[in-house]
């Protein structure tokens, strides 16, 4: 299926996260994800953390394929750690941004788009960029996913 993508500049606000923190190749992301959001959930459950429902993953160092990912849930306030899950924020600042709708597999054409947008108008990117998941639905095709990758100041450059 071929997506077209509206990329937008939005200024982005840092969200409070619970998350498990590891390096892992990208490659394994999709089958490696359960078993961090699971420890996620697990801590909601002992420790009372109040989780919102949206899962987001936050990707940074990358290098040779792999990268450091939060795999995260976004919560309603700040935590002490519990086991592996820590309490994060999004990154914030300006940010290119883009809408996927549909499977998952499909995503890395979402993260081409607002990368190829970046190089055609001359915006660099900072390093972390993430993934903001709607709430599930059975159907692929109502499946959002919303991508942000945080731009370097233009000044900066």
């Amino acid at each position: 299926m071929t997506h077209e993508y509206a990329v937008t500049v939005q200024l982005a606000q840092p969200r409070s996260i619970a998350a498990v923190r590891v390096r892992l190749p990208i490659r394994d992301v999709p089958r490696r994800f359960a078993d961090y959001l699971n420890q996620v959930y697990a801590a909601s459950r002992a420790s009372a953390i109040e989780l919102d429902g949206q899962n987001i993953f936050v990707y940074s160092g990358d290098a040779h394929g792999e990268a450091d990912v939060e795999f995260g849930v976004g919560t309603r306030r700040s935590f002490e750690r519990t086991g592996a899950v820590v309490h994060s924020m999004t990154p914030a600042g300006e940010v290119a941004t883009t809408t996927h709708w549909g499977d998952y597999v499909e995503l890395g054409a979402a993260h081409d788009a607002v990368v190829a947008w970046c190089r055609s108008r001359g915006r660099w990117i900072a390093g972390p960029r993430w993934e903001v998941y709607g709430h599930w639905s059975d159907n692929p095709a109502t499946r959002r996913t919303d991508i942000f990758y945080l731009l370097k100041d233009d000044s900066a450059r």
